[in-house]
């Protein structure tokens, strides 16, 4: 029940007032087609195919609205208020499901918009505590869940109300004949209420099997090459295969519930149709109009109760996704990293300098920076060396404001990190990691990532400063040459001069370098640091490398151990 209330109330949070037009909507579209069924009365009678009319209130009603259309209405008049009854009807269903699809999309969108901006929102740390594969299980698959559920239960509400209006017009047709609809009605669902249980577990399992999937698929896909390179192939169809056949075991019970439910219904029905039309005639001595009419009511609305009792099977599988999506996007919302200042440039000028005093950085109960003190000029070159684990990579995020300080400050010319918000202060700072993150677009759009209205002249100056200009307008099309997923079309020399490209078109003060030429042969790696040797006169780099030939003509070269900067490198240049 829990699920169905957080469904319910999100539904009514997301649509407001909406929900109740369409449940209007869902009330016409009933009463019309039960009007268009009852109709047949006087259309039968007038006919004299089943006999006269018992004198039952809706035949009253009928009579004296025809009496008002004309005084001697007959089988043409009847046929053609039946026929624009049904007319209207018609529209007004296809108008209605049109509408329940329009705003079924909008759920799906909406949910996964908020997600993807709640996760990217997110602080890293955040971000890094997850594996991908939750995300994009939560982002595609889950999402996917919870607008199924939203559609179910639009198409159970429709059922529901028809249903209801269908057993109305039965019981002013004919009260006893409608007493046993009830009755047929209530047997067949107290057969099939002890599957509810299954599906709602079900319906609990398949959203962290989905999720276990999502992430083996995500790593073995995207450590392929390590895969094949170790012969672990095996290793990673297996546990995949197992997470397949968990899933597939629970998916079958949700894929056969509703069916065996739909199968044992239906036969129920046909039982209960063949018992109705004897108690109709040799019980209650029903005329042959209201038997008939009765009948149709029947045929109508017996498998929408079939479909009521299937619906709530469905809605059990996947009602249960709104309680993970709901839980993922408070936790990412309550990680929002929180600006304090408005958006826009920092007004800093150079020669300007980066001080860090006294800075610790925690995660969890381990200290990775301690009691860090640096200055780093700008312009001018920095490197940074030290061991694995010496808080390197950890200082270039704080300095990215990726993450917060524990105690300590960061200050950039005279603006300090905690007062400013994080997009702001990164406007000024240009970033190239390890490996160049680069995306199966143009080689423009890879640049221009963090500003796509980027006049074309900024972003081939960008290029340019990067030294990458003469290599991309040797490419098929230029700068709108297409490069592949994760720039595989590119060498990697290529992909990280776009990577420094990109990083240059905001003109940023400083440049953080993080292993940029590691993965990268001696004469590319001698390529990038005669680039580089261009741009420190402009802007301050700092660069972290393992290699002392990288940062060999750095103005300063600076030691990390256990988070620290060793006195004899103490930062202050």
């Amino acid at each position: 029940m829990q699920a169905y209330r957080a469904l319910i109330a999100d539904i009514y949070r997301t649509f407001g007032w909406r929900i109740y037009a369409v449940i209007g909507w869902m009330a016409l579209v009933g009463i019309t087609e039960g009007f268009a069924v009852a109709l047949l009365l006087p259309l039968l009678s007038r006919l004299g195919i089943a006999g006269p009319i018992a004198p039952t209130k809706i035949a009253q009603f009928f009579e004296v609205i025809f009496s008002l259309i004309h005084p001697n209405a007959g089988v043409w008049v009847v046929l053609t208020v039946l026929i624009l009854i049904a007319i209207v009807q018609f529209a007004l269903s296809v108008a209605l499901n049109w509408y329940m699809a329009y705003i079924t999309r909008r759920y799906a969108a909406l949910w996964q918009g908020r997600l993807f901006a709640a996760i990217l929102n997110a602080d890293w740390p955040f971000i890094t505590e997850h594996k991908i594969g939750e995300f994009s299980n939560a982002i595609i698959v889950e999402t996917a869940r919870v607008t199924g559920a939203l559609q179910t239960l639009l198409l159970f509400a429709s059922s529901g109300i028809v249903a209801t209006i269908y057993l109305l017009f039965a019981f002013m047709v004919s009260w006893q004949a409608a007493a046993l609809l009830i009755i047929a009605a209530l047997v067949m669902g107290l057969v099939v209420v002890r599957l509810y249980k299954t599906t709602r577990v079900v319906g609990r399992r398949i959203g962290p099997i989905n999720a276990a999937l999502q992430v083996h698929v995500h790593e073995y896909l995207t450590g392929a090459k390590i895969v094949k390179a170790t012969s672990s192939e095996g290793r990673a169809i297996e546990r995949v295969t197992a997470v397949l056949k968990n899933l597939e075991n629970t998916v079958r019970k949700e894929l056969f519930v509703p069916v065996f439910v739909r199968l044992a219904l239906e036969f129920m029905a046909f039982v209960a149709l063949a018992g109705f039309l004897v108690f109709g005639v040799e019980i209650l001595h029903a005329p042959g109009a209201n038997l008939l009419v009765v009948l149709a009511l029947f045929m109508r609305l017996l498998p929408r109760f079939a479909t009521v009792q299937v619906l709530i099977h469905n809605l059990n599988t996947r009602a249960p996704a709104i309680l993970d999506v709901n839980k993922l996007l408070a936790a990412a919302e309550a990680r929002r990293e929180q600006p304090t200042l408005g958006a826009g440039a920092l007004a800093i000028q150079a020669p300007t300098n980066v001080t860090v005093c006294g800075l610790n950085v925690a995660f969890k109960e381990n200290l990775v920076l301690r009691d860090l003190n640096a200055t780093f000029p700008i312009p001018g070159m920095i490197g940074i060396v030290g061991g694995s684990g010496a808080g390197k990579s950890t200082l270039i995020h704080a300095l990215l404001g990726l993450v917060r300080p524990s105690s300590g400050t960061i200050h950039f010319g005279s603006y300090d990190i905690k007062d400013v918000a994080p997009a702001t202060w990164r406007l000024r700072i240009g970033y190239v990691p390890q490996e160049t993150l680069l995306f199966h677009a143009s080689v423009r759009e890879n640049i221009s990532l963090s500003n796509p209205e980027a006049a074309p002249e900024d972003v081939t100056a960008a290029a340019k400063r990067a030294h990458a200009h003469d290599f991309i307008m040797a490419l098929p099309k230029g700068y709108d040459t297409e490069i592949g997923d994760q720039g595989v079309l590119l060498s990697g020399g290529q992909r990280q001069r776009l990577g420094i490209a990109r990083a240059l078109l905001s003109n940023p003060l400083l440049l953080l370098m993080d292993e940029p030429t590691s993965a990268l042969d001696s004469e590319t790696e001698q390529e990038i640091l005669a680039t580089l040797e261009e741009l420190r006169t402009t802007v301050g780099i700092i660069i972290v490398a393992h290699r002392l030939s990288t940062i060999r003509n750095a103005d300063r070269i600076c030691v990390m151990d256990m988070g620290r900067i060793l006195p004899k490198s103490s930062g202050a240049f």
